[in-house]
């Protein structure tokens, strides 16, 4: 095996959005040519290449280029004193690097379906502690695009799924054909940390003492907090009783509110991974709670979310009438509405006055409260960006 090892005087500037990908070139001289290509937000892209001797290539240039990969971190700031913890939306739009990639060739049950190629070990993607979510990458039909699913058990070819809200039958979200990838989730102890990469967030002996993590369930808000060396257990996620809840996954479009207790001191959250590479899909509930986070590792704004365009989202005249979308502005949320043919101004995304909030951004790494009254919704939403 060849170890590669770039130049040394290669120096990176801190950002809060930092995205690569890589693109091989196999040359006529038998070498690789690497480039590492960068993106911020904040930065222009620049170029890193080397060259990698190699044998036995045929004399021609081939290219294959990787989709983005790379980080994205988000500062929680610290508290400013004992009894006003701050508070900060998370969300964590990178995907893990895929374990299997292929086309499915049968749906067997409501909850079961068979990969092409597949020769997995039994059980190897049911493991509590390292759950696994099958993600919908292309279809012929558009809406099973950016569907997901939970692993629960899986033989050597077939996988058996948890049905994603709003689904009842793996029918109606998935076709033979469709090609799906199999991903690591998400989980607290992936994002947040664990005994072998310990939490920046800090730890208590009780939700009161610690930093939390708070998931939406769609009817209440559950806590987390990590016990480290004070709390008991040691060293676990925790909600209730003493069973360490690091598996507990945050779902592509779940969106989680961080609370900081610890004075004066931030906490940076990582998120690594791949950008998406096709377009994506959320659940939206109905008569009720949304916590949905930005899917994309870039800003996205209000109008560009596209709930507007839902056959099924309601618009108003005032508040009051109309479905909300509630961003969290450090200190409240702030509350827009779709006016429609209803409002006046009509077709604005309004909050005081009569101004369009269409372009109130939603930065990467965030999430918006979606207040909806119809019946549920799936929201689609295609690429913002080229790859």
């Amino acid at each position: 095996m060849r170890r590669f090892r770039f130049p040394p005087k290669v120096s990176f500037t801190k950002s809060s959005q930092f995205l690569f990908f890589f693109t091989c070139t196999k040359l006529k001289s038998g070498r690789i040519a690497i480039v590492m290509k960068f993106s911020t937000s904040s930065f222009r892209s620049f170029s890193l290449a080397c060259l990698v001797a190699g044998a036995g290539f045929a004399q021609a240039q081939t290219t294959v280029t990787t989709n983005p990969v790379g980080f994205i971190t988000k500062t929680i700031a610290g508290a400013t004193n004992a009894t006003t913890p701050t508070n900060t939306t998370l969300s964590f739009p990178l995907y893990n690097a895929p374990d299997f990639v292929s086309s499915v060739v049968s749906i067997d049950s409501n909850t079961q379906f068979t990969l092409n190629g597949a020769s997995w070990v039994a059980g190897q993607f049911a493991v509590a502690s390292a759950p696994r979510l099958v993600r919908v990458k292309s279809s012929v039909t558009a809406s099973n695009i950016g569907r997901f699913f939970l692993v629960s058990a899986n033989t050597t070819n077939q996988l058996t799924v948890t049905l994603a809200d709003g689904v009842t039958d793996i029918h109606s979200a998935l076709t033979v054909g469709d090609t799906c990838e199999v991903v690591a989730a998400n989980t607290l102890g992936s994002i947040f940390g664990t005994l072998a990469n310990p939490p920046t967030l800090q730890a208590g002996s009780s939700p009161l003492s610690a930093d939390n993590v708070l998931i939406f369930n769609g009817i209440t808000w559950v806590t987390y907090y990590w016990t480290g060396s004070v709390g008991t257990p040691q060293n676990i996620w925790k909600q209730t009783g003493n069973i360490d809840r690091s598996g507990v996954v945050i779902y592509p479009d779940e969106s989680v509110f961080a609370i900081r207790r610890a004075v004066g001191s931030s906490a940076v959250i990582t998120n690594i991974g791949t950008v998406s590479s096709s377009a994506e899909q959320s659940y939206i509930a109905g008569a009720g709670s949304t916590f949905l986070s930005n899917r994309f590792a870039t800003d996205i704004t209000l109008g560009g979310l596209g709930l507007q365009n839902l056959s099924g989202w309601l618009a108003g005249s005032s508040p009051t009438t109309a479905d909300k979308v509630l961003i969290w502005n450090g200190i409240t949320w702030a509350t827009y509405y779709y006016t429609g043919t209803i409002g006046s101004p009509q077709n604005i995304w309004k909050q005081t006055g009569n101004l369009d909030r269409s372009s109130t951004v939603i930065p990467a790494g965030t999430g918006v409260f979606i207040l909806h009254a119809g019946a549920p919704l799936n929201l689609p939403q295609a690429l913002p960006y080229t790859l």
